[in-house]
């Protein structure tokens, strides 16, 4: 198997995952980045979007599944996940939040009057302000602000205006209010609602080419939100992400892991001392919120094998609550507190842009990785 971290953090979330003789099986967990700094995150990993077998998604917030349309309108690549999962999903592509939308006022409101082209077949119109707590998917793209701002976990914002949309560039959902930009939503709606989806609950098991995919349920405040144990030649990839709490059925899974991807998402003393309102806080670290430094130290000790050598990346960490120096240090000052064998796991914290690369085919002809130490 080889895993390969293109995002990780509360502005995108995606890793692919290739198993079998070349690669030939291609699976993306989580399309979190808008569709084309997804699709050349995939070349800058030697895969075209076209080679994929289908997405797993482990929920339906923006920062997990913004690349979706993309994938499945232009290249027809099936959505695997939860029932609630997927319906949520379509519901969020056919709504238009067109009430949320406001024209502009001051200077852009004076550029407005400019002709677009034929695709949207929009005449004179005004610019159209983003609402403070929305960033506009449809402009990541051409606003790497909106793709890198700071946001709160899960895309409730921080501290931070709205964003504002080019007044030649007025999105089709949002222009001008037509029913054309509703008929487009609800096009996209319908392929994913179509024979690309592949309904997956939590608890269940699926075989995708040479990739056994086990789904297991995580607390999250999503509608069915999971993780996913992977297993392909003999190894096992096991991804716990954006979960309140860890619970039996999570440590199981993680247990059999060779690769450990786990959430460390914040500092607990941290995020009290921080910026973010109270109430956004409580839900951090509520039990469907995220996993701090300490909650993912845990479960590593929880899960901890005697026997064997495992890898962990720690991810989705928050930009203003966390750091990766703050999660790593803790994560092994736990470990050695519990007097772990540090020698039996190889411990990395993911990036928000292209990260590791985990391959096991390569750690095979490197013998010292696997080798267990002498005492």
């Amino acid at each position: 198997m080889r895993v390969t971290s293109l995002a990780s953090g509360s502005s995108g979330n995606a890793l692919l995952v290739e198993a079998g003789p070349g690669r030939r099986t291609r699976l993306l967990v989580d399309a979190g980045l808008s569709g084309n700094i997804l699709i050349e995150r995939l070349r800058q990993a030697g895969t075209h979007p076209t080679q994929l077998q289908g997405v797993l998604v482990t929920h339906e917030h923006s920062d997990h599944i913004i690349g979706l349309p993309v994938l499945t309108k232009r290249y027809a690549i099936p959505v695997i996940t939860a029932p609630d999962t997927l319906a949520a999903i379509e519901q969020n592509l056919a709504s238009t939040w067109l009430d949320e939308w406001t024209p502009t006022t001051g200077d852009l409101s004076k550029q407005g009057d400019r002709k677009q082209g034929e695709d949207s077949q929009q005449g004179d119109h005004k610019g159209y302000t983003c609402p403070p707590d929305r960033v506009p998917l449809q402009y990541t793209n051409r606003s790497p602000k909106a793709v890198y701002c700071e946001q709160g976990e899960d895309g409730e914002q921080g501290e931070h205006k709205g964003y504002t949309c080019p007044p030649d560039m007025v999105p089709l959902l949002y222009a001008d209010r037509l029913p054309k930009a509703v008929l487009s939503t609800q096009n996209e709606a319908e392929i994913m609602a179509g024979e690309q989806t592949q309904p997956l609950q939590p608890g269940s098991r699926c075989q995708i080419g040479d990739i056994e995919v086990i789904s297991f349920p995580v607390p999250h405040d999503a509608l069915a939100p999971c993780g996913y144990l992977l297993s392909a030649g003999g190894c096992r990839v096991c991804i716990a992400i954006d979960s309140g709490e860890v619970t039996p059925i999570m440590l199981e899974a993680m247990y059999h892991a060779d690769l450990l991807v786990l959430e460390s998402n914040h500092d607990r003393e941290r995020l009290l001392r921080g910026p973010y309102p109270y109430h956004l806080k409580m839900r951090i670290l509520g039990p469907t919120g995220h996993l701090s430094n300490d909650q993912a130290a845990d479960a590593v000790l929880h899960t901890w094998r005697t026997d064997s050598v495992r890898w962990l990346w720690l991810s989705h960490l928050s930009r203003t609550n966390n750091t990766p120096k703050l999660a790593l240090k803790s994560m092994l000052g736990r470990l050695e507190a519990a007097r772990a064998n540090l020698d039996q796991v190889h411990i990395s914290v993911l990036p928000p842009g292209m990260g590791n690369v985990w391959d096991s085919t390569q750690l095979w002809e490197s013998p010292a990785l696997w080798e267990m130490p002498l005492s």
